[in-house]
């Protein structure tokens, strides 16, 4: 059902902006001897629409490591509005001096780090910062992964065959 059809079965408006609000209908404050042509008030109660931040940005889920080889490494994870996606990364725990992203704009953030030395751990902190009516950041603690020895990749696609 589309936003406007949905908006009048609910008893719902919409203002120019699409800004749904709710009509709750009240009874007038007269006596019991209401006349019969009088309507009752409307009172409108704003609400905002889903997906739109009433706090901060939170990561809601993650960052889960995914598909490491001994070259690359994917890592992912959630937010409660569309945020940013940045990742700080290296071999150093006291010296994050890598970073990699994707575009501006999601729910879920999942991003590829390529060129990754073999059988190294790696020590990371995913961050969203700007989140979507927020202007906020969240960033996670500092976590660690390790690749695979060299060779590791190559050996699982063949034997895959």
């Amino acid at each position: 059902m589309n936003t406007i059809a949905a908006a009048l079965v609910l008893g719902l408006g919409l203002t120019s902006t699409s800004a749904l609000f709710l009509q709750v209908a009240q009874p007038t404050a007269q006596a019991p001897t209401q006349s019969a042509g009088q309507k009752p008030t409307v009172q409108q109660i704003p609400s905002l629409p889903i997906g739109v931040a009433t706090g901060a940005v939170e990561i809601t889920h993650g960052p889960v490591v995914e598909n490491v080889t001994d070259t690359t490494a994917e890592i992912a994870w959630s937010t409660n509005v569309n945020a940013g996606t940045a990742l700080q990364y290296g071999t150093d725990p006291s010296h994050l001096d890598q970073t990699a992203g994707m575009p501006w704009g999601g729910l879920t953030h999942r991003v590829s780090i390529k060129n990754l030395k073999p059988n190294t751990t790696y020590y990371f902190r995913a961050a969203s910062g700007q989140g979507q009516g927020t202007g906020t950041q969240a960033q996670t603690a500092q976590l660690t992964f390790q690749t695979k020895p060299a060779g590791a990749s190559a050996e699982a696609k063949s034997d895959a065959r």
